[in-house]
């Protein structure tokens, strides 16, 4: 199993106190195979569908490919689904490795259709520096959402490991 090495809060912004109300989170595992993971978070006790998502991303589109999964199974905005589905091998949208699934140029304009959406909703990207998508997080400046990245500013390690 790999270590987790970025995490995407989504959600909605408070009106009146900053901050986000997430309603979903994803986790990219990486070493030696990378693998984005939804998972909707129920913090007020809501009946939220618990259904997982597991996609193998692009090496050199990550980031893109988590804005991808957002704008399916999050946004579920229909365009985005519709040509999605269209350009899918596959049955189903939920586990996908992204290589197999799509061709290369098809990915590409699903990327651009997300880029176009309307995102009501905010992310909080965190990233270790160890992650394959550090230096990815400038693509965020071309969707139309609220974006807030976090990155290491301060690292204290231990030596060892003990008891």
């Amino acid at each position: 199993m790999g270590t987790f090495t970025a995490q995407i809060l989504v959600g909605h912004d408070h009106r009146n106190h900053g901050g986000i109300i997430p309603s979903h989170s994803v986790y990219l595992s990486e070493n030696s195979r990378p693998a984005w993971i939804l998972d909707t978070i129920d913090l007020f006790g809501d009946d939220i569908d618990k259904k997982k998502v597991r996609w193998i991303p692009t090496v050199d589109n990550m980031l893109e490919d988590a804005m991808l999964l957002i704008g399916i199974h999050v946004i579920k905005d229909e365009a985005v689904i519709k040509a999605a589905s269209e350009f899918c091998k596959h049955d189903n949208l939920y586990d996908l490795e992204l290589y197999d699934a799509f061709e290369k140029d098809d990915l590409k304009v699903l990327y651009e259709l997300v880029r176009t959406t309307k995102i009501d909703y905010s992310i909080a990207l965190t990233i270790f520096k160890e992650s394959h998508i550090i230096n990815q997080f400038h693509i965020l400046d071309h969707y139309e959402c609220r974006a807030n990245i976090f990155t290491v500013s301060h690292i204290n390690y231990r030596e060892g490991f003990h008891g």
